[in-house]
């Protein structure tokens, strides 16, 4: 007759209880298997807690690198990709336009400075108030360089029939005073516009011929001090890119002459 409180295990099945018999059954003493318990927590230390603080100290870093290769790719498009620079200047042919002035803007006002030129419209939604928006800080940045070469911004519309002199007088001194309006004749506007790779056409709404936008290119044309075209800078638009860029366009044409001869090589 088996003594009284003690376990008995019939058959196979695994002693129950609350882990008396499986104690009873082991053959390391309960003494033994504590030891080892203990063993293994002094090997590794590292509880749940610190499992999860080494996981999210892991995922933070994977994040800042991700963020640094956005970055950097960001960075380098809005700096070398959006602008090109000719291997040759391309000639301006001759066009006959008035600023917002009254006076006359011809060839001879691209000469001896350089010039930007953005072809755009007064009523334009969007693109023509961000990009005018770019060229004033570039602008700033540029004129805050004490003795650096400084160009001149020209504002070219290719909505004549709304545009005329007092629409753009009102209209681009509000971006930067030192902004000059053009308009004219279309024929001349095309004049100007076609050399310069700069397109442009009427969109009409389904109201009335009356009601329309002018769907055009959103480059930027650069004009060297000789009156050709130099670079095309094209969007998105950044001033600290346009600024950047812009110095150092300029400063490998600084050894050329008006003959086309490198200064520099004499």
């Amino acid at each position: 007759m088996p003594e009284t409180g003690t376990s008995i295990n019939r058959g196979n099945r695994p002693p129950r209880g609350n882990g008396e018999g499986l104690a009873r059954a082991s053959p390391l003493p309960t003494t033994c298997c504590k030891t080892m318990n203990e063993q293994k927590q002094d090997e590794y230390p590292i509880g749940n807690l610190g499992l999860v603080m080494i996981g999210f100290a892991l995922l933070a870093i994977i994040c800042m690198l991700l963020w640094f290769g956005v970055s950097q790719k960001e960075k380098s498009t809005n700096l070398d990709a959006v602008t090109t620079i000719l291997g040759e200047p391309r000639e301006i042919p001759p066009f006959t336009l008035l600023d917002h002035h009254g006076n006359p803007f011809t060839q001879a006002n691209l000469r001896g400075q350089w010039t930007f030129l953005y072809f755009g419209y007064t009523a334009c939604p969007d693109v023509c108030p961000t990009t005018l928006g770019a060229l004033t800080r570039a602008d700033r940045l540029l004129r805050a360089e004490p003795g650096g070469t400084h160009p001149k911004f020209v504002f070219i519309s290719v909505d004549p029939e709304r545009d005329a002199p007092e629409q753009l007088a009102r209209y681009v001194p509000y971006f930067n005073p030192n902004f000059l309006g053009v308009t004219g004749a279309e024929e001349e506007i095309a004049n100007l516009a076609r050399p310069l790779g700069v397109v442009y056409r009427r969109v009409y709404g389904d109201d009335s011929e009356s009601s329309y936008i002018m769907d055009h290119s959103a480059s930027i044309s650069l004009v060297d001090p000789q009156g050709r075209m130099a670079a095309v800078l094209s969007p998105p638009h950044h001033a600290s890119a346009i600024a950047r860029n812009f110095r150092e366009i300029a400063s490998r044409f600084e050894g050329v002459s008006a003959d086309g001869r490198d200064r520099a090589k004499e």
